[in-house]
């Protein structure tokens, strides 16, 4: 009997023993977070960041720290979140080409997506093909139609592997359609360009040309979503002209790689709602919609469009400059 007690005292402090690491676990957070991200002050991301800050700070009890680390294209403040503590108190704002077409295009890049944990997308928005008010054409299959009979013709982006060139891309892969890419610094210096008459089209973001559009100076002949939209039905979609492209940029929020899966549940379930709450869009453009994923269909998504742009990259020979 004396045995027996004692092989269950044993036992019982034993299980004390295994217990009190887990009873030990300091309350998730316990100190200020931060928000790495990747432009300056000001513009959608820096928005969509401080509405962020601003919101979680009720809900997980602490405050949120926003850091714009502008420069290179996203890479500087992607840098920073992959080399980050994996405790969950570094959340990373990451741009479209910082998740997809960078670890592509630069040979050197010096993170992998293999560095990062991602929580979801926070929205997505489609591209616009415009072209000058007196281009005879209404949509975009008369759009190409119009380009075999000239034999080539030059439109405006931000340049080599900008979402405009990938568009157009996908369009000429499927049409056989000679194209020129002329890169600008900016959407509205191409946009302001054609409608000088010095360039007959466009491929932007929709913001960058709608108002162009209504005012009669361009007139934009698809919309790169599969639907309508909602809030701009009067935009016709490459889809509806014959043409099977659906495509749309995206932003991302990652946390470091090794994150315990708790924490970023945990972040997730606050993150989700604030991003689909009518307060952050009504500050944002009518083209972008709320695009909240779990962490597995947002790892899943990264990867398919990876490996599509990666065929359509390696298909079009498309380069940086």
């Amino acid at each position: 009997m004396p045995n027996t007690l004692s092989r269950r005292a044993s036992l019982a402090g034993g299980l004390a023993l295994l217990a009190a690491p887990a009873l030990a676990q300091p309350r998730f957070p316990d100190r200020p977070l931060r928000i790495i991200v990747p432009v300056a002050a000001g513009g959608i991301s820096d928005t969509i960041s401080r509405f962020l800050a601003e919101t979680l700070r009720g809900e997980l009890g602490q405050p949120i720290i926003v850091e714009n680390r502008p420069g290179a294209n996203g890479i500087l403040a992607s840098e920073v979140i992959a080399r980050a503590a994996p405790d969950g108190y570094t959340i990373g704002y990451m741009l479209y080409a910082a998740m997809t077409l960078n670890p592509l295009l630069i040979p050197n890049l010096s993170y992998r997506m293999a560095d990062f944990l991602p929580l979801t997308p926070t929205f997505r928005a489609p591209m616009v093909l415009a072209v000058g008010k007196d281009v005879p054409v209404s949509n975009v299959r008369e759009f190409v139609d119009y380009v075999k009979r000239q034999g080539t013709l030059s439109y405006g982006t931000l340049g080599n592997a900008s979402t405009g060139q990938i568009l157009m891309e996908m369009l000429r892969g499927l049409t056989g359609i000679e194209l020129e890419n002329v890169g600008y610094r900016g959407e509205t210096v191409a946009v302001t360009d054609m409608i000088a008459g010095n360039l007959p089209a466009v491929c932007v973001s929709t913001m960058n040309v709608l108002e162009q559009h209504r005012a009669g100076n361009a007139k934009i002949i698809g919309i790169s979503t599969p639907q309508r939209l909602p809030s701009l039905r009067d935009l016709p979609t490459f889809i509806e002209a014959g043409f099977p492209i659906d495509y749309g940029y995206f932003h991302g929020l990652m946390m470091p790689a090794g994150t315990p899966a708790p924490i970023a549940e945990r972040l997730h379930r606050a993150i989700g709602p604030a991003l689909q709450h009518p307060d952050l869009w009504a500050r944002l453009t009518p083209d972008m919609r709320p695009y909240v994923l779990s962490p597995r269909a947002f790892t899943n998504m990264l990867r398919e469009e990876t490996v599509r742009l990666g065929e359509l990259v390696q298909a079009r020979g498309i380069r940086l400059q």
